[in-house]
């Protein structure tokens, strides 16, 4: 629809005007260890695997991770809970789904960014999202995040490598 694209670009008038807010507020809290964490995927990326890995590497239950996949348009073989679209959001960066906002409500240690591409709605829930630590790959906007990681997105191992790494030096992970 004509549309889309008029609420596409309302959203990211959203989000320029509220990043400055964003950045000057201290969203960081100190915490002892990671014990949630917050995933944003693209469609393409094996979610379970994932999960089972990151769990493994954080020494946390996979029921502490909670992943929102976000895909543009919902593919019909496909429903579940953890999938949006740019349905779920309405006009200047307003959140439409409930269970995306009850996702949203929650405290996390940690938030790791895997999108392949810089997203404005990922970027819309990274500003509403309450994370105490967020990480993503060096071509994101690197006002959203307090850890980026230079690797190509489908270097997946050298991301999860370089990730334990930083975090064990920032003292975030033992």
């Amino acid at each position: 629809m004509i549309f889309t694209g008029f609420k596409r670009k309302s959203n990211q008038i959203f989000f320029k005007k509220t990043l400055p807010s964003f950045i000057k507020k201290e969203h960081k809290s100190p915490f002892d260890a990671v014990k949630k964490v917050l995933v944003f995927l693209d469609d393409n990326i094996e979610k379970e695997h994932l999960v089972k890995e990151l769990a493994t590497m954080l020494k946390i239950s996979e029921s502490d991770i909670k992943v929102i996949v976000f895909q543009r348009k919902l593919k019909k073989e496909t429903s579940s809970d953890d999938i949006i679209t740019p349905k779920d959001f309405g006009w200047y960066g307003k959140i439409e789904n409930e269970k995306l906002k009850n996702i949203l409500t929650n405290k996390y240690d940690l938030l790791i960014n895997y999108s392949k591409v810089d997203n404005v709605y990922l970027n819309l829930l990274l500003l509403q999202c309450k994370t105490a630590f967020s990480v993503g790959f060096a071509y994101m906007d690197k006002q959203l995040y307090d850890l980026l990681i230079r690797c190509e997105p489908d270097e997946i191992d050298l991301f999860h490598k370089e990730l334990i790494k930083y975090l064990i030096i920032l003292k975030i992970v033992q």
